[in-house]
């Protein structure tokens, strides 16, 4: 009896140790013209754009290092001070010291994150070390957003799902306001409004330009030389004294105040 019980786990050992049958990988469609076209423009937008300047990344855990992408040590700490807008060595190292974790995941290897966090900020050009601070932190604010969405969509509790999204909302309203000052920056504080489109019907007119109180400062009243149909001014003169009608004809004229009765 006991001889048969080990002839059965012999044989469900040699069972589960036997390789299992792979499905064949079925042949990949060939690409259209269409599809072979749009290749071809991506590749040729993808070399019009600035290379975004990379690291690579040596050891493990307190002892990884960074070094360059390339054999050009001098101009690879070109790029990466270009990338942040700056001449200071020490803003730039700091500066990727914050990138580094920010941009750390689980999983992933540490450059990878430090370079998706150069492609941000190389992306957003800053012009100096204000600009470059304000693009670090858009990075480290969208990759906090996103884990607070992915936390909120894999857990199955309401109160975890509530607080990881309402932090993902507040992160995402920070990015907005974070991109609306960068560009606030750029614009110098000034604030542009446009008129794309005016329409002036039969009778009216248009002030287009700014327009000056009697007594109070800033440039005169005017249509900037734009067309407008002309108004009578006895269509639209009001008389103090003058009455307004019922509409009962039998009765007198309704009192005006500051008029005559």
């Amino acid at each position: 009896m006991g001889k048969a019980v080990t002839v059965t786990t012999e044989k469900k050992q040699r069972k589960a140790a036997a390789p299992k049958a792979v499905a064949p990988v079925p042949p990949k469609p060939e690409a259209t013209e269409r599809d072979k076209l749009e290749a071809a423009d991506a590749k040729a937008r993808i070399l019009s754009r600035r290379k975004r300047v990379q690291v690579k990344s040596t050891g493990e855990g307190r002892d990884v290092k960074l070094d360059a992408s390339h054999s050009d040590y001098d101009g690879w700490a070109a790029q990466l001070k270009d990338a942040f807008g700056t001449t200071s060595h020490d803003f730039m190292a700091r500066s990727m010291a914050l990138l580094a974790t920010a941009m750390q995941r689980s999983g992933q290897g540490r450059a990878e994150g430090i370079n998706a966090g150069l492609a941000v900020v190389a992306g957003v050009r800053p012009e100096n070390e204000t600009e470059a601070m304000l693009a670090v932190q858009m990075a480290a604010t969208h990759e906090a957003a996103m884990s607070m969405l992915d936390i909120a969509r894999g857990n199955g509790a309401v109160p975890a799902i509530q607080a990881a999204g309402g932090l993902a909302v507040k992160l995402l309203r920070t990015y907005t306001t974070q991109v609306e000052t960068l560009a606030k920056l750029r614009r110098g504080g000034e604030q542009t409004v446009r008129v794309e489109h005016v329409h002036v019907h039969s009778g009216g007119q248009a002030i287009v330009g700014a327009i000056n109180h009697p007594g109070g400062g800033g440039v005169s009243l005017g249509n900037g030389s734009q067309p407008h149909a002309p108004i009578d001014p006895k269509a639209i003169a009001f008389a103090p004294g003058s009455p307004v009608w019922s509409e009962d004809t039998q009765r007198g004229a309704v009192p005006v105040p500051g008029g005559e009765w």
